[in-house]
């Protein structure tokens, strides 16, 4: 254990706001088209889809998808498909997305302890913006405290590369030594490891987790590299 911490660094998608499952419904939802206008994919079901891959960008999931056949999509067409899945996630996103269990609270204990926070974040700023402001997070999180993999960065380089977190930890003039990563996905948890973040904290809080999956994700974030695990996001708070 670190103590003190300088700077907590929270993942976003399923970590903080609870909106895996709002994201990635809209995407089996796009896919399903797609896969009538292109044959050649696999099927999932949406409880398959969301096992399969939650945390992962939308071009990595049409790769997947047309795993069998991988000249069906053009380069235009995922660019164009991936850029529909993000207006459509947001659209729905800027509608539900919540905060997940117990985290505003987790925020305020911060706040009131003056331990620093960030957010670290392989999404889009616009797809971060509109899930902040309709979960009702925008006062944590000003934005020189979000970090995007997508845009804040001169080359995208997402999880799990470490730049996205070696530039957060610059930019806020960190000590990586003194900083914690709290992740729901191995790509997340190889992402921190890779930034040499000396406690990383495996978050399986959020709601695309089923509670039968719930143990096997444990075990994996661990096999990951995950120093710690919680189940609830106040149990955080013990760790600091």
């Amino acid at each position: 254990m670190i103590s003190p911490p300088r700077v907590v660094l929270f993942d976003h998608d399923g970590t903080v706001v609870d909106s895996e499952i709002i994201a990635l419904k809209s995407a089996w939802q796009l896919t399903l088209e797609v896969a009538n206008e292109f044959p050649g994919a696999r099927s999932y079901t949406l409880p398959g889809f969301i096992k399969q891959f939650a945390g992962k960008p939308y071009r990595e999931i049409l790769m997947q998808v047309y795993a069998d056949c991988p000249s069906a999509l053009s380069e235009a067409d995922i660019q164009r498909l991936v850029l529909e899945e993000e207006n459509r996630a947001i659209e729905h996103l800027s509608l539900n997305a919540k905060p997940t269990a117990g985290t505003s609270a987790v925020l305020d204990e911060l706040s009131d302890r003056e331990i620093e926070f960030a957010l670290v974040s392989n999404s889009s700023s616009r797809r971060l913006k509109a899930c902040l402001l309709a979960s009702e997070l925008t006062c944590y999180f000003e934005h020189d405290r979000v970090f995007s993999a997508h845009d804040s960065l001169p080359v995208r380089r997402p999880k799990p590369l470490p730049d996205i977190y070696l530039h957060a930890v610059q930019c806020l003039n960190a000590n990586v030594a003194n900083c914690i990563a709290i992740e729901d996905s191995v790509s997340g948890v190889k992402s921190a490891i890779a930034a040499e973040i000396p406690l990383i904290v495996g978050y399986v809080g959020g709601t695309h987790i089923t509670d039968e999956e719930r143990s096997d994700r444990m075990a994996v974030l661990q096999s990951a590299g995950a120093h710690q695990i919680i189940e609830q996001m106040p149990e955080l708070i013990s760790l600091l």
